[in-house]
């Protein structure tokens, strides 16, 4: 008895949708980076010898703190005294919030100190600074 095998026909792959996709991928990563870098006050983030990157940075409240010492939640400005109600009012929803501050370079230590203080009344003690390890 003789088996017949089946032909094997050339097989071929259209190449031009994957190429499409690539493209599409490309284009979709490079607007959504725009788009997040938009999010953020523009701030100098200092350099120091012995930074520590933290490893998870979501999920945390971000102030920012420009050249002028404007305080920011997010890309909102606020005072000292709005900040206590906002961090308050975070606190009622999430009592575990952490909170993020991106401080410029030339930032007044006074206005660093205002916030910690202002974090700590309202009863959120978990606080890091942004740097870059130089």
């Amino acid at each position: 008895m003789k088996l017949r095998l089946p032909r094997k026909d050339e097989v071929s792959i259209d190449m031009a949708p994957m190429i499409d996709m690539v493209f599409l991928l490309l284009i979709f990563f490079m607007v959504a980076s725009v788009v997040t870098e938009l999010d953020k006050v523009e701030v100098e983030i200092p350099k120091a010898e012995y930074a520590k990157v933290p490893e998870d940075t979501k999920g945390r409240l971000m102030l920012s703190v420009d050249k002028n010492n404007q305080i920011y939640a997010g890309t909102v400005p606020v005072t000292i005294d709005e900040l206590k109600e906002l961090v308050s009012a975070e606190l009622d929803r999430n009592p575990d919030l952490r909170i993020l501050i991106r401080a410029d370079e030339r930032v007044e230590y006074k206005t660093n100190k205002d916030i910690m203080i202002a974090c700590g009344e309202v009863g959120a003690t978990d606080l890091i600074y942004a740097t870059f390890e130089e």
